[in-house]
């Protein structure tokens, strides 16, 4: 006798081969030409400008980079940028209260440093920046470098960069407009309006995102994944003043509302948040030299960037309605920079630059409720090209701190062109995290758990040293494999650490640099370009990391991922069908104290399963069905997947 749930799960995947076959029917009824996957050969085309802050074809850069182009993030539906990242090997995503938080080479979102069109985004929340919050619609591609890479953006890149660049124009003019409909209460609205006329290319984006609070532990009333009302809007502008001289602005607004429940000791608790997000930069590029035969290219940039980040929460009491604590965080980042770029002797590209960044936090829960930290930085490189098949890129960054002095870090990258179809980069860089706000003022106790948090102005920034090898082989046309081998060595990590009991009843914490720590594994890639429309992606990533101290595996942490991701696309018709799939295995939860993880301390392993089909109709309309986490894999203890659930959606270009 079958049991209910495998009667559920079968009905589930009769509708969902229901709906695949119904799109293939139209797929073959039409027959309008449509955008082709993306496949290794374009891939490697494109242009990325993060690994040495200068535009550079993929193939040709010496610093190990990763890039997901928009092709790719459309095809996975994904709704911000967390889901668009999580589809790639060796990088993970990990969820919970404070968001969607990004980890590379073994390294949390607090050591990565994350970018839109190179200028940081602020708002971390335990150190972990909400990639969740980050619309995808006006996003051209991510690029991902992993290792140290202070020597070109200075403090928080100790574990990486991914820098989101986004789309300009591409057509006089286009609107579009899509809207996804999704089980659990969730909407994703989203508009793009495209202007290129003459000198002026702009770009605006619109989206609004919608879920009601989750709850999957029904025992008691705390809810899982809090709900939310998140609206983003954002413009792109260039204006070509003259052949020369372009004048660049961008801006972005981002709100957000959330509502949760937690329960502690029989008492019930309302959790309310309010986050507004303002960003703008202004900047001019000038290119002299430009199409003047025999006169190699330089190019002079700079531009002022400002952005604030607002945040108040309120913890109510449901029983009493009165207000048991609330808090306002309101971060301010200003910046200015210039950066020179130029051609030597034909064979080394120079760059140059400087930075000044001023920043304000006001919150009543750092000592004083007011700091304000200054920053100022110069670096510099030097890509040298003897011949066609090798590049050596030196480069040094001198930061000062207002806090903590001067900071210089170094890095060394190398290209070699074994064959037209072999490379291999290899590349060494220290990398420096200065404490932040948190780390060295917070005053918080939680209402609800009587815990204590204290800052600690006596801590030491954290470094590393961080050593990467990649290979690349393109086996032959289609078909492109990558094995990246790294190691990371830190030291005076900040942990928060016991120090006794709190007013609370709970137990106080304080900031400490407390230990040193490793980091080292390998990321595998294989990617079969297009053969016959099907296109593939393989990816593996093994993962080692423990306090040296210690010897105790640094929690949090797969040893073992794998992501798969099968494509079908009939280019006639612009019918698309998407199948992903990760894997993580079991990973440390949590150490009792003994600095040995048992069994009852590991979080167990998963595969989690993503289908997506979608199809261009009468040329303007395109439409998608899909469904997330197809088995209906949930965990409500280690994780916070929200179980299976269908979606579909449609989207009208003009």
């Amino acid at each position: 006798m079958i049991s209910n749930t495998k009667i559920w799960i079968l009905r589930i995947l009769i509708n969902l081969a229901f709906g695949v076959l119904l799109f293939a029917i139209w797929s073959y009824a039409e027959t309008e030409d449509d955008t082709s996957e993306t496949d290794p050969t374009t891939e490697l085309e494109s242009i990325v400008v993060t690994a040495t802050r200068t535009s550079q074809r993929l193939k040709d850069t010496p610093v190990i980079t990763n890039l997901i182009t928009r092709a790719e993030i459309e095809a996975t539906g994904a709704e911000n940028i967390g889901e668009a990242l999580e589809h790639t090997a060796g990088i993970i995503i990990h969820r919970d209260g404070h968001g969607d938080g990004v980890q590379l080479q073994g390294l949390d979102s607090e050591y990565i440093l994350i970018l839109v069109d190179g200028e940081p985004q602020v708002g971390r929340i335990a150190g972990k920046l909400d990639m969740a919050r980050l619309a995808v619609e006006n996003v051209e591609r991510i690029e991902i470098v992993k290792g140290a890479t202070a020597s070109l953006f200075g403090s928080d890149a100790l574990g990486g960069v991914i820098n989101i660049i986004t789309r300009k124009a591409t057509s006089p003019f286009s609107v579009r407009v899509s809207q996804t409909f999704e089980q659990n209460s969730t909407l994703d609205s989203r508009g793009t309006l495209e202007l290129k006329r003459d000198k002026l290319n702009a770009l605006l984006t619109l989206s609004r995102n919608y879920r009601n609070p989750i709850d999957l532990d029904t025992s008691d009333l705390t809810t899982t994944i809090d709900g939310y009302a998140n609206v983003t809007g954002s413009a792109r502008t260039e204006y070509q003043l003259t052949s020369a001289t372009s004048l660049l602005f961008s801006g972005q607004y981002f709100t957000q509302n959330q509502e949760g429940v937690s329960e502690s000791s029989a008492t019930v608790f309302d959790r309310l948040g309010d986050i507004e997000i303002f960003s703008g930069s202004l900047g001019v590029e000038h290119e002299f030299g430009n199409g003047t035969p025999g006169v190699p290219s330089t190019l002079l940039s700079s531009k002022l960037y400002a952005t604030r980040y607002d945040d108040e929460s309120t913890v109510i009491n449901r029983e009493t309605t009165t207000v048991d604590s609330e808090n306002l965080n309101i971060q301010d980042l200003v910046k200015g920079e210039a950066q020179f770029d130029t051609v030597l002797w034909e064979k080394h590209q120079v760059t140059l630059g400087g930075e000044i960044v001023l920043e304000n936090l006001q919150s009543q829960r750092i000592t004083g409720g007011e700091r304000e930290v200054l920053t100022n930085a110069l670096f510099v490189q030097n890509e040298f090209r003897p011949i066609s098949a090798f590049a050596l890129v030196m480069g040094g960054r001198l930061d000062y701190h207002s806090e903590f002095g001067t900071h210089f870090s170094p890095k060394l990258s190398t290209l070699y062109r074994v064959t037209d179809n072999l490379r291999v980069r290899a590349s060494y860089g220290q990398g420096f995290r200065a404490p932040d706000f948190k780390n060295l003022y917070l005053d918080f106790t939680n209402v609800t758990s009587g815990y204590q948090v204290l800052g600690n102005p006596s801590l030491q920034p954290e470094s590393s040293h961080s050593w990467n090898l990649g290979l690349e082989y393109e086996v032959f046309d289609g078909l492109l494999g990558r094995v990246h081998l790294y190691r990371n060595d830190l030291q005076n990590l900040i942990e928060a650490e016991r120090i006794g009991q709190s007013a609370a009843g709970g137990s106080k914490f304080e900031y400490q640099n407390i230990s040193r720590a490793f980091t080292e594994g390998v990321d595998v890639e294989a990617v079969i370009g297009s053969i016959g429309g099907f296109t593939s992606t393989l990816g593996y990533a093994y993962l080692r990391g423990a306090d040296k101290e210690t010897g105790l595996s640094l929690l949090n942490r797969s040893t073992h991922n794998g992501t798969l991701k099968l494509a079908y696309l009939h280019t006639n018709t612009g019918f698309l069908i998407d199948l992903r799939g990760r894997y993580a295995s079991s990973w440390g939860f949590f150490d009792d104290g003994d600095k040995v993880l048992e069994p009852e301390e590991m979080a167990p392993s998963y595969w989690v399963w993503n289908i997506r089909a979608s199809k261009t109709l009468f040329k303007i309309f395109r439409a998608s069905i899909g469904c997330n986490n197809i088995f209906d894999f949930k965990i409500p203890t280690f994780y916070t997947f929200t179980g299976r659930s269908f979606y579909g959606g449609l989207s009208l270009t003009y």
